[in-house]
Formats: C-alpha cells, structure tokens, sequence
C-alpha cells in the first residue's frame, strides 16, 4: 500500500485533489498561500489599503442607509467583520439566513452582536420543505457536494438584500489565513449543478428557494456592480486573540470547531464527508492555521488524530436530519453507504467557467466575482 504523503510545511495531504508537491515536500496549496500572502501582506501599506477602501464606501453610499451587507452566522469570522464595520465607522446591514439549521449558540451570537453594535438585522427565513428536500437530493446524488443549497441561500440571498437595500458593497468574512480554500474537487456548486442535481434526486417543486444562475451573476456584477469586499484579507486576523475580543466585547460564545454553527454543517463536515468520501475538511482549516503561525504543524496533525465530532453528537444530528427530511434512518443510511458519484456527471457551468479562466481572474482582482467560483475551473 502506498504511503500518504503529507506536506512538510502544512497537514495536507495526497488526497485532496490535484494537490501537488515540489522536491522539497511542499504542497502546491502552500504556494498558492504565498501568492495571496504577497498580494496581501500584513503591513501598515495593506491596512491603509483598507481604510481607502473604507473612505471610497462612505463616498459612494452617501445617498443610501446602509454602507455595506454582511451575512453573519454567529460563527467568529463574520462576526469579526460586523465588528470590524462598526469600528471603521460603517452602517452595516447585517443578514441571516435562517435555515432551520441554526444552533443555540449561534442564534444567541448573532443577537447578541447586532444588539451590542447597534446594527440592524434583516433575516431571510428560507422555506424548510424546499432547502430539505433540495439537501435530501444532493445527499441521494452521493456527491460530497451536500453544503452547495445552504451555500447558496446565503450567497444568492446576499445579492438580492444588496439590491433591495440599495447596497453595492458586501463584506464576506472569509479569510486565507485562517480557514483556507477547499479544492473544488472537495466542493463545488453552482445554480445549474444545482437545478440539475434537484431535477433528478428531488420532488418538491423550488418555487422561493433562492439560486444564482449565470445570467444573476453577470446582472449584479456588470449591472448593479455589486463588489466584494474581504476585510479579514487586509487587517490583522489572529483567530484566538479574535475570539477573546467577541467574548470580552460582544458576550459571544465559542462554539468549537469550524463551521459548526450549523447543525447541517456540523453534520457533513463532521461525519458524513470524512465517511463517506475519506473528505476532512479540517486539513484544509488547520493547514491555513499552521501557514499563518497561529498553530503547529504538530499540533494540527494530532488534531487530525481525533474524530471532529463525538458519537452521541453524531446520533443527534442524524435524527435532527432524518425529522427534517421525513425519512427514517434506516433510508438515511442507505443514502450515507450508497456507491459515491462524480460531479462531472451532472450539468454545471464547469466547463465554460475553465474558458472564461482569464476574464473571471481580471473580474476577482476587481472583487467582481465571489471566492467559490474563482476557484471553480481548477477542479479536478
């Protein structure tokens, strides 16, 4: 059996897909960090880079409420950014897409946060019967792709509140280095994968659930010039001491790992994808860690030793689907231990995103064009 290779600067590893190493042992995902470390490096040049992009928005947005959108989830980077806002001085509108999936504790953040900053909470209420039956589809496509619909309730809820509100600036708490980006091999979606994925495996009709098509990006990108902005790319970003600044300040409450906010989310990061797809999506999260000197490689690859979730929280969140989903479990685990399935068998925009390559890299730079897709014509 041949060894795993993992890279000598970071816990990835040989089987995320199109991962490469150099003679060194490094992987191609460090690489590609240190590009993006260039292009932002954590210097006083890049700070005031921010505070002109801060000063351009005040310009712009004199005639409307808010100065900017923020989706929040009750998870640390976003409500970082809502904090951030507030302390540049910007109105922000904060959003909520509540799915159904929510934790306590996430809930308690976020109400916590708009309350403290004085901002105020628009929240988006997705209809459960659809987002259930949409995840149930993806789930019985057996694709790893099972976080797409709730990724693209947020995403596609974000542009339509920016339009309604008269916003043309949204920040998106992702950061490189903390949480890194998956591969696409690891995730991808977009809106015709999706309606393709939800034709074949779904049977309640989508009439309010929100997607994105093609024709939805170039409309508010080139039409209603909508732009992304990412703070946490230009400001220093320490997660821990992060952390202690939400507790101190905002009464926020740590939830533990990554992206457990939501019990969606807790469940296939958790469980499902390392299962059924050998997928753990934390190498990719501890690895960004470990580049920015925020962990040791050491300490990520024990980490990576203990399962992400226990089996008592396992159980719950398998029940809390099953209800969701009005299946019984044994159906559920039919779903889970079925053959696995390529993306590339289902229709997506894959292909003419691998052609546009060179427009949608000019499109990024000018925060044009969100994070997920950018990546989307590397996949493997």
């Amino acid at each position: 059996m041949k060894k795993k290779q993992i890279c000598a600067r970071c816990v990835c590893d040989d089987s995320i897909p199109g991962i490469t190493f150099d003679n060194r042992g490094v992987c191609s995902l460090c690489k590609n960090y240190d590009l993006i470390e260039l292009e932002f490096p954590s210097n006083e040049n890049t700070y005031k880079k921010f505070q002109q992009i801060v000063d351009n928005i005040k310009n712009n947005q004199s005639k409307g409420k808010y100065d900017c959108l923020i989706g929040i989830s009750g998870g640390t980077d976003s409500i970082y950014t809502l904090y951030l806002a507030r302390k540049y001085g910007l109105n922000p509108l904060a959003l909520h897409i509540d799915d159904g999936s929510d934790t306590e504790i996430s809930v308690h953040n976020v109400q916590t946060a708009v309350k403290k900053l004085n901002v105020d909470l628009y929240t988006v209420k997705i209809d459960e019967s659809e987002i259930s039956d949409l995840e149930l589809a993806f789930f019985r496509a057996s694709i790893p792709d099972v976080e797409t619909p709730p990724d693209m309730a947020i995403t596609a809820s974000l542009y339509h509140c920016a339009v309604k509100f008269g916003i043309k600036y949204i920040f998106v708490g992702n950061c490189f280095k903390t949480e890194g980006k998956m591969p696409p091999g690891w995730s991808y979606g977009d809106g015709k994968y999706l309606t393709d994925i939800h034709n074949r495996f779904g049977r309640v009709s989508l009439k309010k659930f929100p997607n994105l098509m093609l024709s939805d990006y170039l409309y508010y990108f080139l039409i209603k010039r909508i732009q992304i902005v990412r703070p946490l790319y230009y400001l220093p970003y320490i997660k821990s001491d992060v952390k202690k600044i939400l507790e101190k300040e905002l009464g926020w409450i740590d939830y533990g790992i990554g992206h457990h906010e939501s019990r969606y989310c807790r469940f296939v990061q958790g469980y499902f994808l390392p299962k059924k797809f050998g997928i753990d999506k934390r190498k990719i999260h501890f690895s960004a860690l470990v580049r920015s000197n925020q962990m040791s490689r050491q300490e990520a690859l024990n980490k990576l030793e203990l399962p992400a979730c226990s089996d008592e929280m396992v159980k719950e969140d398998i029940q809390f689907l099953c209800n969701n989903f009005g299946i019984e479990q044994n159906e559920f685990n039919e779903i889970i231990n079925s053959n696995p399935r390529s993306q590339t068998e289902f229709d997506s925009y894959y292909s003419l995103v691998c052609k546009l390559k060179p427009f949608i890299e000019i499109a990024y730079k000018l925060h044009l064009f969100p994070t997920k897709i950018y990546g989307s014509y590397n996949r493997k």
